[in-house]
């Protein structure tokens, strides 16, 4: 298998400013990646190795409509301290396939 390929999706939209980006949220055997639905959005693309993620969890909703609302967040905490914020309607199944991703590195 191509260390490219997802071994698991989810829906997602990536929290950029005040809009939130559709797309799919992917873990790899290397990376946990976004890819956008559309083309519209320059910048949206994410994909970050393993090593880099330093934490796994949930961030509070901001309210605003465009930007997901009030629902909790995944927060992927990078070694930087930068956090990379992604709407995900099934939120603990990914935070437990990312987790899960990342442990065996750990």
């Amino acid at each position: 298998m191509d260390d490219d390929q997802p071994l698991a999706r989810w829906t997602a939209a990536r929290s950029m400013d005040r809009v939130a980006v559709p797309g799919e949220l992917q873990v790899t055997k290397t990376h946990v990646v976004f890819e956008p639905k559309g083309r519209r959005a320059p910048g949206a693309r994410f994909s970050v190795a393993f090593k880099f993620v330093v934490g796994v969890g949930t961030a509070p909703g901001t309210g605003k409509f465009f930007s997901g609302g009030k629902r909790e967040r995944l927060c992927l905490t990078l070694g930087d301290g930068s956090e990379w914020l992604f709407v995900v309607p099934d939120l603990d199944a990914a935070m437990a396939g990312i987790r899960s991703a990342l442990s065996p590195r750990r």
